[in-house]
């Protein structure tokens, strides 16, 4: 099918969601106790750099926990190994290819056609939450361009605190530029290093909305560990034993994220609401290069290898999901939202063409075997696809595809394409039949577009 036929018909289908989705909310909501969501993102946290994954470093006790009274996945993906694009698809449901979000964005990638973003056509999380009825909440990184059709105050989040770029210092003592905002006005002052404040403004909304006749949604994108890499002297104190004082920054900064999420959690402890919430933990893309952990894995952030996508991910909510769990399955971003969706009692519609699935049959019990047929990855000149334990990759420095098997070789050393043609081929045709329902990138480095998507036209 020709590109542009495709693309006139993914527009279409887009204008119809609005009307599919109020038709589909109205006739889903089941009377009862709707649990609360909290979704709580890391920026470049990495595979090992929670205690529930091996680290010895103590620097997650809080998301420790989350694990240990929930499930705890080992196989968890992102749909993008920087942060923008992978943004988008957790924010949608969907493989942010799909709506040509493949770089991030940033007024740098503007042209005269062409603004960087989730278009207005795709439906975001806070969105679908408000259309069931929930007060809604983003405290902390966007990620989106500066223009009020994408503030996340027009994407359907009642309350809005925090910055729309890619990174934040961290330091807000002069917000002359209007950089930290509170909805569409920037914030007159910041006195609290940005990590704490966002937990504190998270406690705030939890704590206004507990006691209401509404469930919330809060999503809280916090930029730490990102750089700029700095952080108040007492977090750096407790790893006065690390020598390396990039690492020991960086773990400084991801404690002080941890005792925000601890905050999170009294508050609802406090507020008797923690068993009616359910409560996610991701992380946007693998591990910063120089300073994170991402044993075992191959690479790190802005690579297709797993250092660079496969991420920290644990759930909770208690009384419902058996604790202390471990999910070995390969699950995506993609799932938070269709199984968040699914926790309100609403259906979620085929006719939203979601990629992400609901886990919680998966996670009850009440389905077994693994929740994709495959997993799909595109980034620019960076192309995956993983099915069961294989994977196949290629990034832009390769003239040939690479063939993995994650169960045997997790840190990606053995390439097995030479051995196992068959399944070569069998993943590369899973690939270009996904690349072929995808636009074409709508900003940043263009890939080698030529009317359909072919992989021999892709630019090494």
């Amino acid at each position: 099918m020709h590109l542009y036929t495709k693309q006139w018909q993914g527009f279409v289908g887009c204008l119809m969601l609005g009307l599919l989705m109020n038709l589909g909310m109205a006739k889903a909501q089941t009377p009862g106790k709707r649990p609360n969501i909290i979704v709580i993102l890391a920026d470049d946290l990495g595979y090992n750099d929670v205690g529930y994954m091996g680290s010895d470093a103590n620097a997650t006790p809080n998301i420790d926990a989350i694990a240990a009274n929930g499930i705890r996945f080992t196989d968890a993906y992102t749909t993008c190994p920087v942060c923008g694009p992978s943004r988008a698809g957790l924010l949608t449901g969907r493989y942010q290819n799909r709506f040509g979000f493949e770089d991030n964005p940033g007024p740098f990638r503007r042209t005269e056609e062409t603004i960087p973003g989730i278009p207005l056509r795709e439906t975001t999380m806070g969105e679908y939450f408000k259309e069931l009825g929930y007060n809604t909440a983003l405290i902390g990184k966007w990620h989106e361009e500066n223009v009020p059709l994408r503030n996340p105050s027009a994407r359907g989040f009642d309350k809005f605190f925090g910055f729309i770029d890619g990174a934040s210092g961290y330091y807000i003592n002069d917000n002359s530029q209007g950089k930290l905002l509170n909805g569409l006005r920037p914030v007159e002052s910041e006195d609290e290093y940005l990590t704490n404040a966002f937990g504190r403004e998270a406690c705030l909304f939890i704590e206004r909305n507990a006691d209401r006749n509404k469930p919330f949604l809060l999503y809280v994108p916090f930029n730490a560990p990102h750089g700029p890499f700095e952080v108040p002297d007492e977090y750096k104190s407790k790893f006065s034993d690390v020598k390396d004082e990039k690492r020991q920054t960086f773990l400084a900064m991801i404690n002080c994220m941890d005792e925000n999420v601890g905050k999170i959690m009294t508050t609802l402890k406090n507020k008797g609401i923690e068993e009616e919430t359910l409560i996610f933990f991701y992380s946007d893309n693998g591990g910063e290069c120089e300073r994170a952990d991402n044993t075992p894995l191959r690479a790190c952030k802005g690579s297709i290898y797993e250092g660079g996508i496969r991420v920290p991910f644990c759930m909770q909510w208690k009384g419902v999901l058996t604790a202390n769990h471990v999910v070995n399955h390969p699950v995506i971003a993609l799932d938070i939202l269709p199984t968040a969706i699914a926790a309100t009692g609403a259906s979620v519609s085929g006719e939203w063409f979601l990629d992400g699935v609901n886990l919680l049959p998966y996670l009850k019990g009440e389905k077994q075997g693994e929740p994709h047929q495959f997993l799909y990855w595109r980034f620019l000149w960076h192309h995956a696809v993983r099915k069961g334990d294989w994977k196949l990759v290629k990034h832009r420095d390769q003239s040939d595809w690479e063939l993995y098997n994650l169960a045997s070789d997790i840190s990606e050393q053995t390439n097995l394409s030479q051995q196992f043609p068959d399944k070569v081929k069998e993943l590369l045709d899973i690939y270009t039949d996904m690349s072929d329902q995808m636009l074409p990138a709508q900003w940043g480095w263009q890939p080698d577009y030529c009317g359909t998507y072919n992989i021999n036209n892709i630019k090494n």
